[in-house]
């Protein structure tokens, strides 16, 4: 298919030459671009996403989970030992195929981009505050 682009309107021709510009051909072309546009979408959360998250002391791969506690206490995932820290603070939650940070009702809050959450859909390069620890998320597709 290929689109010829004009100063008013916008033609799309077939690939055998046909010039779809009937109402009928318009319905069939949008009709036929949105089901592509659902299969994309389907297909891109059926991806999985890889949540890496770097600290001071290191970088940590979550693979595999669906729920990281982080907090000070021991039986957390993820370990922080600075006494802002609740002893349950957060959690990286993922649902739908999408990461998420949650305040689980911390004294002190939970912080991305400076601004308290509760929570927040996390993007690739997000700095995340918990305490005085900074964690930078890194979202891949496997």
């Amino acid at each position: 298919m290929r689109f010829c682009y004009r100063l008013d309107s916008v033609s799309v021709t077939s690939s055998d030459g046909h010039v779809l510009d009937q109402a009928g051909d318009r319905r069939q072309l949008i009709e036929r671009i949105l089901r592509t546009a659902d299969e994309l979408e389907r297909r891109a959360r059926a991806l999985p996403v890889v949540l890496v998250l770097a600290t001071r002391a290191g970088a940590l791969r979550v693979s595999g989970r669906e729920r990281v506690l982080i907090g000070r206490d021991r039986r957390c995932d993820i370990v922080l030992s600075d006494r802002r820290v609740s002893r349950f603070h957060a959690a990286l939650v993922r649902s739908r195929g999408h990461w998420f940070i949650e305040d689980l009702g911390s004294r002190n809050g939970t912080r991305c981009g400076g601004k308290r959450l509760a929570r927040r859909l996390l993007e690739d390069g997000d700095v995340v505050e918990i305490g005085e620890e900074l964690i930078r998320v890194r979202l891949h597709v496997q």
